[in-house]
């Protein structure tokens, strides 16, 4: 009886699902401004075998007449391996496969070993580069195909990518993996706190061979190690994720997969947006890359996403409107085609500027042309460049593990862009330290990290600290850019997590995150100070032990004098019209 109320939900959501999947879906497009070259799609079904004998459940996309019959091929084949079901209405894949079939491609769409309608035990991240490579030899086999094979899709289907791209198959000619990494700890983990709320629950979610009911999973729960265990769903996963915080921990070196990249010979179109909670491990896969398999076939493309896309059916980012060029899935196409045609893939780096409605193109990740524009907060809540006075005081606040600031608490962390609310009302809490600057006399914009450096002390021997960057409208609304957190263990990332002497005044860098976004004539930019964003991060009990059940508040002081300053960095290009 103790999960009556979230079975009940869950329930209640099984039965949206099916009627999503059985009514909606068969009639839901992906948002394009890609002509169709095909009226129709033909589907077919099939069950393909792997060296072992086990058969992985793949449904088949392929262009059609105007009378719905298989058009005359073979056509150039582009394939999906993803764990989410291929016939269920959350990833919408049989969109996916009607969008690519219309455009001149034969889309196969494969559940993984163990998930869904495939055979085998789900063992996320061990079978692919086997799986990848059978598949694509049946793929490349059959009548419809001309014998080249692209791949695409998003999160794990990702890394089937780049597993399937490592086993070297002749016949896979480009793919294009986004909104992921190849470091499970970067995946998982960010500035030394757990991902609670979107990665660290997804490892929940791998128990199984099918979705589980994420209702039953209570992120105040404590210790946050007991977490799955306490929903009835136990997730080793989940367990070994919480319990090894450390970077430097041999079980994430186990789970760093970046050595693939040593194998990708072919062209890679890595994708990302501002939005996603993935941002930062795209990125360092992409830096990755960069470095061990140059390739000026290779390119990245930064829009303004999240990890749903959402954007791409809302038209919007909070409350700024996107454009349809910035669209995701037209991108990919672009790229597959020209690869395809043995034409240059467009620029190498693309990077949507918020606020802007513009594509900056470049040749650089982090662009070579910002200026770094440094803003230094002051005791009066100010934030200015101009270098802070010798008696500026400090700003104090108390940070409370029983009453965090609960920012995302109850909001889909995959579709963030969905999620950006006014955050005027978080102003008024105690423990949020808002900076903002004079109104813009001109437009700023933003491309690439964010950093920022604070001088700190704290109460108690560990605490997080977070930073918010923010746009100011002229009517006073505030809507978030970028966010990051610091746990001041975890200070020294090269080290191992390190206690906190109380009272010792440090000198942190927290990693802001990567953005792009203009800042028009007569707003601010503001920047917030805080503790805590739960359940984006997992709360800081302030004891020194993350597996702990008590807590502890820890008074905060921030400083902001010519000796101990506190400031943000912020990458800026030229404003153009």
């Amino acid at each position: 009886m103790p999960h009556l109320i979230a079975d009940t939900k869950w329930a209640v959501t099984r039965l949206a699902m099916a009627v999503n999947k059985h009514v909606l879906l068969p009639r839901k497009e992906l948002p394009s401004m890609t002509p169709e070259r095909f009226p129709k799609v033909a589907a077919q079904h099939a069950r393909v075998a792997m060296r072992d004998g086990i058969e992985l459940f793949t449904d088949v996309y392929l262009p059609a007449d105007a009378g719905g019959s298989p058009a005359a091929g073979p056509f150039p084949a582009i394939l999906i391996r993803a764990p989410y079901g291929v016939r269920e209405s959350y990833t919408y894949l049989p969109a996916v496969g009607r969008f690519w079939a219309r455009r001149g491609y034969a889309c196969v769409i494969q559940d993984v070993r163990g998930r869904f309608g495939s055979q085998g035990q789900w063992d996320p991240f061990v079978n692919e580069v086997d799986d990848g490579f059978d598949t694509i030899d049946w793929v490349a086999g059959q009548l419809w195909c001309e014998g080249r094979v692209a791949m695409t899709g998003e999160s794990y289907f990702a890394f089937t990518q780049w597993a399937a791209a490592a086993s070297q198959h002749p016949a896979l000619v480009c793919i294009a993996p986004g909104d992921m990494g190849l470091d499970m700890y970067t995946m998982l983990y960010e500035g030394g706190a757990l991902c609670l709320g979107s990665t660290a629950l997804w490892a929940c979610d791998q128990a199984g061979s099918g979705y589980l009911n994420w209702y039953r999973f209570d992120s105040e729960h404590l210790p946050v190690r007991d977490m799955a265990e306490a929903a009835g769903l136990p997730s080793p996963a989940f367990r070994d994720a919480a319990d090894h915080p450390a970077v430097r921990d041999t079980l994430w070196r186990d789970k760093d997969f970046r050595y693939l990249l040593d194998k990708i010979d072919i062209p890679a179109l890595v994708w990302g947006g501002w939005y996603d909670n993935l941002l930062p491990a795209t990125l360092q896969t992409w830096t990755s890359l960069d470095q061990r398999r140059p390739d000026s076939r290779h390119r990245l493309v930064l829009g303004p996403t999240d990890h749903e896309t959402s954007c791409d059916f809302d038209g919007r980012v909070g409350k700024i409107p996107i454009p349809d060029q910035a669209r995701s899935w037209d991108r990919v196409l672009e790229f597959t085609d020209a690869v395809l045609a043995g034409q240059e893939p467009g620029p190498r780096v693309c990077a949507y500027i918020t606020g802007a409605d513009r594509w900056h193109h470049g040749d650089t990740w982090p662009p070579a042309e910002a200026a770094t524009h440094r803003l230094y907060l002051h005791a009066d809540r100010t934030l200015s460049s101009t270098e802070p006075g010798s008696a500026e005081d400090t700003a104090e606040f108390t940070y409370d593990p029983a009453d965090p600031v609960r920012s995302w608490q109850g909001k889909d962390l995959w579709a963030i862009t969905r999620h950006l609310d006014d955050r005027r009302p978080l102003h008024r809490r105690p423990d949020v330290l808002l900076y903002r600057t004079a109104p813009l006399p001109a437009p700023i914009e933003v491309l690439g990290e964010v950093t920022a450096h604070l001088s700190v002390r704290t109460s108690a021997p560990d605490t997080d600290f977070t930073v918010a960057l923010v746009d100011i409208a002229t009517d006073g609304r505030t809507q978030l850019v970028q966010e990051g957190i610091l746990r001041l263990s975890h200070r020294y990332p090269a080290l191992a997590p390190q206690q906190a002497e109380p009272g010792h005044l440090y000198t942190i860098e927290v990693q802001v995150g990567a953005t792009g976004h203009r800042f028009a004539p007569g707003h601010r930019i503001g920047v917030e100070i805080s503790s805590s964003a739960f359940d984006r991060w997992d709360r800081n009990l302030n004891t020194g032990h993350s597996a702990g059940t008590t807590w502890q508040s820890a008074h905060q002081t921030l400083h902001h004098d010519t000796a101990a300053p506190s400031s943000v960095a912020l990458p800026v290009i030229e404003t153009r019209p």
